[in-house]
């Protein structure tokens, strides 16, 4: 609110002239003021999402390691005797089976969607 003395009224006592920007300018710091909150929430949702696929990225490729070390003692086991060539051949197919299927969720989405039908 602007104030204003009225001497030339010869009065001299103040009178109040009301700012007709004030609402607007209330307005506007609300608007504000809602629009950061938003964008606050939005980056600290987007950081939980990126956390997320990192944990479930890690996860994958924690699998790839233990099924890639399953190959490596199936090979030793068929070189010392083990198991024979059938038991081999079976559990083969499944790791291998199982590899595939953690590398292609390894894979970005767009390099998976480029694939040939």
């Amino acid at each position: 609110m602007l104030t204003v003395t009225s001497t030339a009224l010869g009065q001299g006592r103040p009178v109040g002239v009301p700012n007709p920007m004030a609402a607007h300018t209330i307005f506007i710091i609300v608007i504000m003021a809602a629009f950061m909150a938003w964008a606050a929430s939005f980056s600290v949702q987007l950081m939980k999402e990126r956390k997320t696929q990192r944990k479930g990225r890690e996860m994958l490729l924690h699998r790839k390691e233990s099924v890639l070390n399953q190959i490596t003692e199936l090979e030793g086991a068929l070189e010392s005797g083990t198991i024979n060539e059938g038991q081999h051949k079976r559990r083969m197919k499944e790791m291998r089976g199982q590899l595939a299927r953690v590398i292609s969720k390894l894979q970005p989405q767009k390099a998976q969607q480029k694939k040939p039908a």
